[in-house]
């Protein structure tokens, strides 16, 4: 099977490659730096698939142009699929794919290293010591333990952000309409059930 990668990063070429070998697949893969459009389109010319990430064009122009080329299959290596014609490809023959989720963790663990950025300072801290600054002016932090966090949704990364902040000793009071009573049980919190009063607060639970 040939494969044109669009778009191509140095760490995708390697982690594509590494996968590629050590999974035996042996695909015939050719990474390219440019982005798949209207004007590039015909580099697909003999290839069975296009693999594309978020930037790149995938419209039905582009899929006219691919179904031509010989085509048979869009790969997304992201999980949105808005820039692809859904239509235009099933119309055309061509079947799409796309990653089913991103890892909720790693996800939940940068949301939590934001959150210790901006209550530690710790970009600016980073920029003065570059440069034998260590001057701590303005740099003064605060405990996380013991405050409230608000978590809008209780999904996958929802709850085991929850849980990173529960960690750090904080009150986590969460929000869903469609409340996760079984989450809430096995983590044995108090759970307010949804009102239907518009002054009350509709789907929150807090432990």
């Amino acid at each position: 099977m040939k494969i044109a990668f669009f778009d191509t990063r140095s760490y995708d070429k390697a982690s594509f490659t590494k996968a590629n070998s050590e999974g035996g697949f042996n695909y015939e893969i050719e990474f390219c730096d440019f982005k798949l459009n209207e004007n590039t389109a015909m580099t697909a010319q003999g290839f069975d698939v296009v693999c594309v990430f978020v930037n790149d064009v995938v419209n039905a122009e582009v899929i006219s142009e691919l179904k031509k080329c010989g085509v048979k299959l869009i790969a997304l290596r992201c999980a949105g699929f808005n820039n692809v014609d859904l239509k235009a490809a099933a119309e055309a023959g061509i079947k799409v794919v796309r990653v089913p989720a991103y890892s909720p963790y790693a996800v939940a663990e940068h949301g939590a290293a934001l959150l210790l950025s901006l209550t530690r300072h710790i970009p600016q801290a980073y920029l003065r010591t570059k440069t034998a600054n260590f001057n701590i002016d303005g740099l003064t932090g605060r405990d996380l333990h013991g405050l409230t966090a608000g978590i809008l949704g209780t999904g996958k990364i929802g709850q085991i952000m929850a849980g990173i902040l529960k960690g750090f000793g904080m009150k986590i009071i969460a929000y869903d309409p469609y409340p996760n009573e079984k989450w809430a049980d096995r983590r044995n919190k108090t759970h307010r059930k949804p009102r239907h009063n518009e002054n009350d607060e509709e789907g929150c639970g807090d432990y």
